[in-house]
């Protein structure tokens, strides 16, 4: 038991200060030897515990985990359905990006270098499959992964093109455009999008993003 507790402290403390490392430094200048020096552990122990894009995929997934509990605690119970959620979490997610120039160079390198898998990035299977329940959309399931591909691509060239001078209040339509991409080619009706668009601006309005980090 002793020994379990040290090797998930021992984790921790590499995971940590990774993300000090990404921030500093970026992902390509953050050496295993650099992380391993930071964390006071043997180079060994690193690669023990983690691969470096396996720690890239770890923060991406403890961040929106994060955004996705504090939308629950402050709006969740405003919410009407999951394109609501899914337009509000698109919109935390590059207001606290793009409000640290770390953070947002950080990003920009790990979708400029496709560093995350299509599957893990903020438009996910789950939350499409629930919007396509929402709205009773009838699509098949080869049609329904060629969407999430189209939309992972479509995003990623809007974002390469954009995003060096993207503000998250500035340019809350292309963010929000960004969110439903998918949404639009399932085909569902724009009005209804833009409705939904408009709730969650305002909810948006109310959250208190302040507690959330990306990084540092």
């Amino acid at each position: 038991m002793a020994g379990y507790k040290k090797g998930q402290e021992t984790k921790q403390k590499i995971y940590t200060a990774a993300k000090k490392m990404f921030y500093h430094f970026g992902y390509k200048h953050s050496t295993i030897e650099k992380i391993a020096e930071e964390a006071g552990v043997p180079v060994g122990l690193v690669n023990y515990y983690f691969k470096k894009d396996e720690i890239i995929f770890e923060i991406y997934k403890e961040f929106c985990a994060n955004i996705r509990k504090e939308i629950t605690n402050q709006v969740g119970r405003k919410l009407e359905n999951t394109l609501q959620a899914h337009l509000l979490f698109t919109r935390v997610f590059f207001a606290v990006i793009l409000s640290n120039d770390k953070n947002k160079e950080m990003y920009k390198e790990i979708f400029t270098n496709e560093l995350l898998d299509v599957g893990a990035e903020f438009m996910n299977e789950t939350d499409f499959r629930r919007i396509v329940y929402d709205f009773k959309i009838d699509i098949s399931d080869s049609i329904f992964h060629r969407l999430i591909t189209a939309e992972y691509g479509a995003r990623r060239a809007l974002l390469l093109d954009r995003y060096d001078r993207l503000d998250s209040v500035r340019n809350k339509d292309l963010i929000n455009f960004l969110a439903t991409i998918a949404v639009r080619l399932a085909g569902v009706d724009i009005g209804v999008i833009m409705s939904n668009v408009r709730k969650s601006d305002a909810l948006f309005n109310e959250m208190d993003l302040s507690t959330l980090k990306f990084l540092y």
